[in-house]
């Protein structure tokens, strides 16, 4: 298993919660081997995310899919590009 968490800095984080729940994890369930994504609002305009796969793969995929889906649904509040940390998944 294989896990990936992206960090953000939003403007907006509520409307940023809503256009996740309503579209990117749509996007995100449909990339080979998901197990599961869950994301938390750190506060002070932190949010981040965690997704798990079932191969390195899916999580060089999401990675690419969440950035494109930033680029085209959220680029206005997100400031600058996600903290990326991922590897593989040690303790479960």
């Amino acid at each position: 298993m294989y896990g990936t968490i992206r960090r953000y800095k939003l403007s907006k984080p509520k409307e940023f919660n809503d256009k996740v729940n309503s579209s990117f994890i749509n996007v995100i369930r449909k990339v080979p081997g998901f197990i599961s994504y869950i994301a938390i609002d750190e506060g002070d305009g932190w949010w981040a995310s965690l997704s798990l796969f079932e191969t390195r793969d899916g999580i060089v995929q999401s990675d690419r899919a969440a950035a494109e889906w930033v680029k085209a649904n959220a680029a206005g509040y997100v400031s600058g590009p996600p903290e990326i940390t991922e590897g593989p998944v040690v303790v479960k």
